[in-house]
């Protein structure tokens, strides 16, 4: 029987460059006693079948118990006539199980390469979409391999028979060179690196006598290495391991280069290690209406980076396009692919600055037409509503406090956390509780819109204040003498306006920055925006949201160039014009770059991308 390209990953194994990806999942061989299976219905495979409402779900989950450890990978069961059929997450069977995606021409349906049925190279796979996921249909598929499998709750527990690993050949590792892996049978696997390392991850037990070879000294250094290589990469060790029925083949990689897979044969994989472009294929795949996932390297002078991002239609009925936050309140942060699930999202991809210590935000946060945060410093924001139209411009906004003396105090900062001599204002939307951030700070509790109490907090951090729920908190930080215009008792009227002044009227902003294209003209100018000389110089994977000539939306991040680090602001800015976007919007990035689809990451390994405090979500409505 053949099951390869259902492939599995190890703990933990730090990977990057767009591509590789990994998650830290266990797997051990499943050589235990049959499992009844899940009643089959004939070979449904060619034909895409309609689209089942989400509320003929018989049974969904979040978690596959595959050969005696748990993934987190969203499956589901639906009724097709009389018969269950049986579907995992498209992301998760191309980031987490090894399967190809190739492009399509319709949601419904989709075209992969999957080595489990003899010479079905090719094939196409019913798709299904729920309210967060699009589920690919692998009943006939799974039942041809003799899977086996039944539920136990909300998990799907799934049996595959055991494998062998006859024989391991490596040539010219670590530069430009390829590892061949003869098995007795196929089986799951994984392929993921570090810039430094791969790792060839799969479901099977290794000859003695081949463990046996891999037991002597590591290669020594080779000459033949640029002296600009890596160091680490030229005293990494090749070897291969097997613990708990699965078998390790750990190579090194020279910096710059990537590892690929393919399949000779079912029981023969090669992987080649090269910098060629061919390492990540392009793609085109519509995922759900008004939606699509693409991938594709955009060259700019004599460099070629990679580049991965979803295409949103704002005006298809059911899509909704919002700022989400990583935890309730806007202190705190969280990893995306943690807190998508949550948000009841099918895309997103991460948004503002926030400082790192405190987790608190930098910039401009406003969601079904409440202000959560302020904008700072000038810089640049999207706003966006429900009918499809997008404005980026630099913002700002000033809130004003009028006493009933007739005075007028300006409010420097909402809910943020850069921290200026003067007042802030901080709501329920910061959390129960406020924390002094600077020393010596006069905090003035306002319900109702009258003065209530006044607490002085001495220390930073010391004292927790109460935010009401009928009013907020002013924090003063310096400028003693305004404490006069604030006694308990003042009734105070709050008014703000902002610059452009019609950015008020779009329900939802998040603001980042710089702003990289208007008109589709650069208009790059980190000094305007208060960012720093090296800020602006540095290489860095990056992310932006952007919008083209037709109303779309995009969501782009762009990771490490072929053979190099990722692009400079200005760099980014000419690859978002290249691919012909109208108005762009950079984002936070370095490891905040994220993109989520479908419950994966599918522009970087899990594992390498840093928490977060904020996202632009992607909502489809049944």
């Amino acid at each position: 029987m053949n099951y390869l390209r259902f492939y599995v990953i190890v703990t933990s194994i730090i990977a990057s460059n767009f591509y590789p990806l990994l998650y830290s999942v266990k797997i051990a061989r499943a050589d235990t006693p049959p499992i009844s299976p899940i009643p089959l219905p004939p070979s449904r495979i060619s034909q895409p079948t309609r689209n089942i409402p989400t509320q003929d779900f018989v049974n969904q989950g979040t978690e596959i118990f595959l050969n005696g450890k748990t993934l987190s990978i969203p499956w589901g069961q639906w009724r097709v006539g009389n018969n269950l059929h049986l579907g995992i997450s498209d992301t998760a069977l191309d980031r987490q199980m090894g399967v190809v995606l190739f492009n399509n021409s319709n949601y419904l349906s989709q075209p992969i390469d999957w080595y489990a049925t003899p010479g079905a190279r090719a094939i196409s796979l019913n798709a299904k979409l729920s309210q967060q996921y699009r589920y690919l249909d692998i009943t006939e598929i799974a039942k041809s391999s003799g899977w086996q499998w039944q539920l136990f709750g909300s998990k799907l527990q799934l049996n595959t028979p055991a494998t062998r690993v006859i024989n391991v050949q490596r040539q010219n590792i670590p530069k430009n060179g390829k590892i061949t892996v003869t098995l007795d049978r196929s089986t799951p696997w994984k392929l993921s690196q570090t810039p430094t390392e791969g790792y060839l991850t799969l479901e099977a037990n290794a000859n003695p006598a081949l463990l046996a070879q891999f037991n002597a000294p590591p290669p020594t250094f080779d000459p033949n290495l640029d002296p600009d290589d890596d160091p680490t990469a030229q005293k990494l060790e090749y070897k291969v391991t097997t613990n708990n029925n699965q078998t390790i083949v750990q190579f090194p990689i020279v910096k710059g280069q990537r590892a690929r897979a393919r399949l000779l044969s079912p029981t023969n994989l090669e992987i080649s290690i090269n910098p060629n472009l061919d390492t990540i294929p392009d793609r085109e795949i519509n995922w759900a209406p008004g939606l699509k996932w693409r991938q594709k390297w955009v060259k700019l002078g004599v460099n070629n980076f990679p580049v991965s991002y979803l295409e949103i239609d704002p005006r298809q009925k059911g899509i909704k396009i919002r700022s989400i936050l990583a935890l309730p309140n806007l202190v705190g942060t969280n990893h995306l692919i943690k807190f998508a699930p949550t948000t009841q999202v099918v895309a997103a991809i991460n948004g503002g600055y926030f400082n790192r210590n405190n987790r608190m935000p930098l910039g401009a946060l406003k969601r079904d037409g409440k202000w959560l945060s302020s904008p700072i410093l000038n810089r640049g924001a999207i706003g966006w509503n429900d009918g499809g139209q997008i404005r980026i411009a630099r913002l700002q906004m000033q809130e004003t406090l009028n006493t009933s003396k007739g005075e007028q105090l300006s409010i420097l900062a909402l809910n943020s956390a850069y921290v200026q001599t003067g007042l802030g204002r901080y709501t329920t939307a910061w959390g129960n509780t406020y924390t002094p951030m600077q020393a010596n700070e006069l905090i003035f509790t306002v319900q109702q819109e009258r003065v209530t109490q006044i607490t002085p907090g001495n220390a930073i951090g010391g004292t927790n204040i109460p935010i009401p729920v009928n009013g907020y908190l002013l924090a003063l930080r310096g400028q003693p003498e305004l404490s006069a215009s604030l006694p308990i008792g003042t009734i105070l009227t709050l008014g703000y306006q902002t610059t452009p002044a019609d950015f008020d009227t779009y329900s939802q902003i998040i603001a980042a920055g710089p702003w990289l294209v208007q008109s589709g003209k650069i208009v790059l100018d980190p000094k305007g925006e208060n960012f720093g000389v090296n800020f602006a110089k540095e290489s860095a994977v990056r992310s932006a949201i952007a919008s083209t000539a037709t109303g779309n939306i995009l969501l782009v991040a762009v990771h490490n160039r072929a053979g190099g680090k990722g692009p400079t602001l200005s760099e980014m800015a000419q690859l978002l014009q290249q691919m012909g976007t109208v108005d762009a919007l950079n984002l936070d990035g370095g490891s905040s770059t994220s993109l989520y689809l479908g419950g994966q990451l599918v522009d970087r390994a899990s594992a390498t991308a840093a928490r977060v405090h904020n996202a632009i979500g992607i909502s489809i409505e049944p």
